[in-house]
C-alpha cells in the first residue's frame, strides 16, 4: 500500500471513534460541567451565608472609623486653614506695635520686650508659639496667648500667677501662690503683700496652716488694710536625735508691724484665732498699741504682755 494512503487512512481511523467512546467522552464532560456547577453553587451559598456577618462587620467598622476620620479631617483642616488664612491676611505687613492685655503685676513694656519682636519685622516671620514659650519662661506668667493682627499689631494676653505673699528664707525672697508653691520672679514693685518668714518642712511648699492664716487675714479689714505690715513666722524647724528635721513646738506667730505686737497662734484652730485677733484690734486698739505679745493659744482668753518676750 502507498505509504501516504496508509498514513491518511490511519488518521481517518482515529477520527472515526466508536459510538461508545463518543458517549463516554460526552458523559465525562457532563460530569465535569456538573461538578463545576456544584462548586459554584456551593461558593454562592457560602457567600450568602456569611454576607450578613460581613455587612454587619463593615457597618461596625464604619461606625468606629467615621468619627475618627471626621476628627482627623477637622484637625487637618484647622491646621492648614490657619496658616493659609494668615498667609493671605498678613501678606507683607510689618510689625508696628506690641499690645499687652491683662498685665497687672508685670509692667507692659517689660512683657513687650520679652516677646523679642522688633518693630518693622514682617508679621509672617513671627512665630506665636515661640513668643508664647518666651513669655511663660517668666515664673510670674502662668500662661499667655499671642495673636498677629493685619493692622500690624502683635496682641499679647497674659495670665499672671496669683501671688498671695512674699516668702523670705534667710536672705532670699521669692513669691508664693495660692496653692502654697514658692516661685521666683522679677524684683519690681508689685501689689501689697504680707511676708512669710522662715523655712518649711517641705521645701518650696508653704504649710497648710500658713495658707489658712493668710486666707483668714483677708477676711478682716483691720488686718488686711496694710498687708505689708504683716509678717507670718513659720514654726521653727528642729532636729531630733537622729538629725531628722520636724516642726518645732513654737507654732505660728503673726507679727503686726515692725514694732507692733506678735500674736502667738499655736498650731490649732488657726482661723478662729486670727478672727479673735482681728476682733481685739477692732475693739481695744489703745491697749494693743502697748502690747508686745498676744497669746491666743488659750480657748477662753487672750494673754497680753507689754514686756519683750522671746519665741
Amino acid at each position: 500500500m502507498n505509504p501516504l494512503r496508509r498514513f491518511f487512512s490511519r488518521d481517518s481511523g482515529r477520527r472515526r471513534r466508536s459510538p461508545q467512546a463518543v458517549a463516554a467522552a460526552r458523559a465525562r464532560r457532563a460530569r465535569d460541567h456538573l461538578a463545576r456547577k456544584r462548586d459554584q453553587e456551593r461558593l454562592r451559598l457560602e457567600r450568602d451565608r456569611v454576607r450578613p456577618e460581613l455587612l454587619a462587620s463593615r457597618r461596625r467598622l464604619v461606625r468606629v472609623l467615621s468619627p475618627i476620620a471626621f476628627a482627623m479631617a477637622l484637625v487637618l483642616g484647622a491646621n492648614l486653614a490657619v496658616p493659609v488664612a494668615e498667609f493671605f491676611v498678613l501678606g507683607d505687613r510689618t510689625l508696628a506695635r506690641v499690645a499687652v492685655l491683662d498685665a497687672e503685676a508685670l509692667p507692659a513694656p517689660l512683657i513687650a520686650a520679652s516677646t523679642g519682636a522688633i518693630a518693622g519685622e514682617p508679621l509672617g516671620d513671627l512665630d506665636p508659639e515661640a513668643i508664647r514659650a518666651a513669655l511663660v519662661a517668666d515664673p510670674w506668667i502662668e500662661d499667655a496667648g499671642v495673636l498677629r493682627l493685619p493692622t500690624g499689631t502683635l496682641l499679647v494676653r497674659v495670665v499672671e500667677r496669683d501671688a498671695i505673699a512674699r516668702w523670705q528664707i534667710e536672705e532670699e525672697t521669692a513669691w508664693v501662690d495660692a496653692t502654697g508653691q514658692r516661685f521666683s520672679g522679677t524684683e519690681s514693685e508689685r501689689v501689697a503683700l504680707p511676708t512669710v518668714a522662715g523655712a518649711a518642712l517641705e521645701p518650696g511648699a508653704l504649710p497648710v496652716g500658713a495658707l489658712q492664716i493668710l486666707d483668714e487675714v483677708q477676711r478682716h479689714p483691720g488686718l488686711a488694710a496694710d498687708p505689708t505690715a504683716l509678717t507670718l513666722h513659720l514654726p521653727a524647724l528642729e532636729a531630733d536625735a537622729e538629725g531628722v528635721l520636724h516642726d518645732g513646738t513654737t507654732g505660728f506667730v503673726l507679727q503686726i508691724g515692725e514694732e507692733g505686737p506678735r500674736a502667738l497662734l499655736g498650731r490649732r484652730l488657726l482661723s478662729q484665732r486670727v478672727a479673735r485677733l482681728a476682733a481685739l484690734l477692732d475693739h481695744d486698739e489703745e491697749t494693743l498699741a502697748t502690747a508686745r505679745l498676744i497669746d491666743l493659744r488659750y480657748a477662753d482668753r487672750a494673754v497680753l504682755r507689754t514686756a519683750p518676750a522671746s519665741g
